[in-house]
């Protein structure tokens, strides 16, 4: 690794004590090599830098005078978002724990609102080990993180890494969770791909794993999920093709034996209760109900756009009619009239309720929205670039951005603060958090093959 000197530095008082700089003036620049940057003795002092990095030493840290050293290092583990920072002497510990304060520096295609900042933390390691662990102090901010420590290292500000789960997929989207497994559909991988490109797969995996199976054979475009305690339902045929027509189907869990429910239309996405499954049809723009073990589709809504994002609570099902429309709808399960929520949106795609709004992610426009169930003005929630899949739990909603930062976020609904928790995804999509578990989220991928199944863990 390449090592870099500090410009300038400078030393303040401490506490009762005061800091003096060895080895050379602070005036003169930075030290060269290991030559200490400055000195402390029982009374402790603050050290800081120009590039924002900080020492702050309590009184009673250290029982006799300590000359430190500080370099900054070239070159970041992964999800690093600033400069790597080595202390010395190596090993060196300390009475009282010590405050550290690093800066975050990462390049962004897009600068971060008012009410946004990154999850970050700071990772120690060894000199010439790559064994990196996170401190448990991290007091976040967009300038940098404010983390503890009783002794000398490496110091880096970083992110953590989602966990991936699958990769090397063709273009996963569709997703589903139940208490064991995790459910997706995806093109299948290089290694397994059918022959008709438009193919694809229902797999699970148990999360914490990376053992994924294959729930069915080969079948026309998987693009939309949902689970319940015996099946896996999904929306089959996806690319409206007339010779092979769109259904919904479903796979036993236990038996792993298929049954199609109906051929209809162009089916776009599906949810469900206790009783019945509901689905969105992109071909004749309708949201229809049907039981669970099948039987004739009832119409809930027409003219429902291109509804291919779903949600529900115990009395109605909401819905985005994507590009189609630009508008955002409910309608009762027991059928009757459509409500729509909001209107001349910015292509609306994902969706999520609780029980007092609804809330919306465009992708057109980038926004992230929330309105009242019973009516009234929207909110923005938060602006990103192209807003896709939406996930609610709690008083935490989670997003994707496929553009600008490529980001995934978590908003907290209460405080109005919004962490970024990963960045540099290529094109996530669908994201799920159940209650008691990680967050998933799918990544496209650029290209055929590249797409991931990922998991986080958020509050």
């Amino acid at each position: 690794m390449k090592r870099i000197s500090f410009m300038v530095f400078a030393c303040v008082a401490g506490g009762l004590g005061s800091v003096s700089c060895g080895g050379a003036d602070a005036g003169d620049g930075a030290a060269q090599g290991n030559e200490p940057q400055f000195s402390v003795d029982a009374q402790g002092g603050v050290f800081t830098s120009d590039d924002g990095f900080k020492i702050d030493v309590p009184p009673g840290a250290v029982s006799a005078a300590t000359d430190i050293t500080i370099e900054r290092v070239e070159g970041a583990r992964e999800g690093g978002v600033g400069p790597m920072y080595l202390l010395g002497p190596e090993g060196q510990t300390f009475d009282k724990p010590i405050t550290l304060t690093l800066p975050i520096t990462v390049e962004l295609e897009a600068e971060l609102g008012e009410n946004t900042l990154l999850d970050a933390y700071v990772f120690t390691a060894p000199a010439g080990s790559d064994d990196f662990t996170r401190l448990g102090r991290h007091d976040a901010s967009p300038a940098g993180v404010i983390t503890e420590t009783p002794h000398f290292s490496r110091f880096q500000a970083g992110m953590v890494p989602p966990a991936v789960m699958a990769s090397q997929h063709a273009y996963p989207m569709a997703l589903a969770a139940d208490e064991t497994y995790l459910y997706f559909a995806s093109g299948g991988t290089e290694a397994n791909a059918p022959a008709d490109s438009n193919d694809g797969y229902i797999y699970r995996v148990k999360p914490g794993t990376t053992e994924v199976e294959a729930m069915t054979p080969a079948d026309p475009d998987p693009k939309a999920l949902w689970v319940n305690a015996s099946h896996v339902y999904w929306a089959s045929g996806g690319d409206n093709d007339p010779v092979i027509p769109s259904a919904l189907k479903r796979v036993d869990k236990s038996t792993l034996g298929m049954e199609t429910l109906v051929e209809i239309g162009y089916v776009l996405s599906v949810i469900g209760d206790e009783s019945s499954v509901y689905f969105g049809d992109g071909d004749g723009h309708n949201i229809y109900k049907m039981p669970l073990d099948g039987g004739e589709p009832v119409v809930l809504a027409e003219g429902a756009g291109a509804p291919e994002h779903l949600a529900q609570d115990a009395q109605n099902i909401y819905w985005t009619g994507g590009a189609t429309t630009n508008k955002v709808y409910k309608v009762a399960k027991a059928g009757g009239d459509v409500t729509v929520i909001a209107e001349n949106e910015g292509e609306p795609a994902g969706i999520a309720v609780d029980a007092q709004f609804v809330y919306w992610a465009n992708a057109g426009d980038g926004g992230v929205y929330k309105a009242p169930i019973a009516g009234g003005a929207k909110t923005l929630i938060y602006q990103g670039g192209s807003m896709a899949g939406l996930a609610l739990r709690g008083s935490t909603l989670f997003s994707t951005d496929m553009s600008r930062n490529r980001s995934v976020q978590a908003h907290d609904l209460v405080t109005n603060q919004t962490t970024v928790l990963a960045l540099g995804q290529h094109f996530a999509w669908r994201i799920l958090a159940p209650e008691g578990q990680d967050v998933f989220w799918t990544n496209g991928g650029d290209y055929r093959f590249e797409g991931e199944i990922v998991s986080y863990s958020a509050p």
